[in-house]
């Protein structure tokens, strides 16, 4: 049942939630572009992260299914510990497995981190590395453990329905994050201002409103204390909305490439791109805590899991279980949220071609970026099925020469 309403709800958020229509185009030649003697150490380097990333994948999810198997060591502590009082156990279950995917996933982190200090792309010192995974295991933990809490409560009172709330509470926390993010979880990471330079924010300005899209001003973070590499975003959810551009690609991309991403950007906002990548997200959720509830079933029962520290016991038993196949899950279909993530990508590199009518700054934007970032223009297909969020350099390019061909009538 659980598979039928995925597939149900993916075929139903493919009809409504998906891109406009963009045309398929072949990558062109790479040697046309690019110099393949001058991308081997850029191989190089991706190769290295390919492997890391690609290690990593089964680290948390091997992780959580060892606590939920090894749990008669531990659930009678946690339930000790929490008062025999289900929401207790679940908020000490939710932050000790936040505590615990951090620490098994770290030495693959830290090692991502040596290796791009090692070709000089990652700039941040150790320091502030190490006070950022703090900072994002302190917040995982409060949203594991808001989610663990609540959890167990629904387990413990609602033993055949709590799949339900469940889903209608993660949806509204995919919700609120999206809303929150630019407002309080940005801020912990980086440092932003409005952008300074009056004659790019008059053009910004001027695209935005071309592209019917309501914008005050463009901030600028201060990427360059992490990283070479150039990049843009656009986050947060109506009023939280913004599009924020790294100083890097300010300070080393000429005028009209910058232009050119932030033609992308608004693209994303005029196509509601985060609203729409967010409500898959809460879609998902219903089929996700439906397979969640079959498998917690068909190992722990469906009963009531009944009153004091025996029943506690069996709500943590439960979550863990339920916690467990979540991080299967969601290593598992991470290819699904690249494929829509490709698609709005798409949807917006076209937009922006079409509203600077510039195809030239997007090639070259293109270029500039896979030597700044230490990029591959055409990886692999396995890495771009799993970790490609975003078309190819190649595709891209592609794209542009293909408006460019319809520009001249070819």
């Amino acid at each position: 049942m659980a598979a039928v309403g995925a597939a149900v709800s993916v075929g139903l958020m493919r009809w409504r939630l998906w891109s406009g229509p963009v045309p398929e185009v072949d990558a062109p030649p790479l040697a046309d572009w690019f110099d393949p003697a001058a991308l081997e150490r850029n191989r190089e380097y991706r190769r290295g992260l390919w492997t890391m990333a690609a290690v990593s994948i089964p680290l948390v999810p091997a992780a959580a299914v060892a606590a939920a198997l090894l749990g008669r060591r531990w659930r009678p502590a946690v339930v000790r510990a929490a008062g025999a009082r289900p929401w207790r156990a679940g908020l000490i279950v939710g932050g000790g497995l936040a505590a615990l995917s951090v620490a098994v996933a770290l030495p693959a982190a830290a090692a991502r981190f040596a290796w791009g200090r090692s070709y000089g792309i990652v700039t941040q010192s150790t320091v502030g590395w190490l006070a950022d995974v703090g900072k994002g295991m302190a917040l995982q933990a409060i949203v594991l453990g808001a989610v663990g809490a609540g959890a167990a409560v629904l387990i413990a009172r609602a033993p055949r329905l709590w799949w339900a709330g469940l889903a209608g509470g993660v949806a509204g926390l995919v919700y609120a994050l999206s809303l929150l993010s630019p407002l309080v979880v940005e801020p912990l990471f980086q440092r932003t201002e409005p952008l300074r330079d009056r004659a790019l924010a008059a053009e910004v300005l001027d695209l935005a409103r071309r592209a019917g899209v309501e914008a005050d001003d463009v901030k600028v973070n201060d990427a360059s204390v992490r990283t070479t590499a150039a990049n843009a975003y656009v986050s947060g959810l109506g009023g939280s909305r913004h599009i924020v551009l790294y100083d890097t690609l300010l300070a080393d991309f000429p005028r009209d490439q910058v232009r050119f991403v932030v033609a992308h950007e608004l693209a994303h906002v005029e196509r509601r791109h985060v609203l729409k990548g967010t409500t898959w997200g809460a879609v998902l959720a219903v089929p996700a805590c439906l397979l969640l509830f079959a498998v917690v079933g068909w190992r722990t029962g469906f009963g009531p899991p009944g009153r004091g520290p025996a029943g506690c016991e069996v709500v943590v038993r439960r979550l863990t279980v339920a916690a467990a196949t979540a991080a299967v899950a969601l290593a598992v279909s991470a290819p699904l949220g690249n494929w829509v993530s490709r698609a709005y990508e798409r949807e917006a590199e076209w937009t922006a071609l079409r509203l600077t009518d510039d195809p030239d700054a997007a090639i070259g934007l293109q270029q500039g970026l896979v030597e700044r970032s230490l990029g591959v223009p055409d990886p692999p297909r396995p890495v771009r099925v799993w970790f490609g969020t975003h078309p190819t350099a190649l595709e891209r390019i592609g794209m542009a020469l293909r408006h460019a061909a319809e520009r001249s009538g070819g």
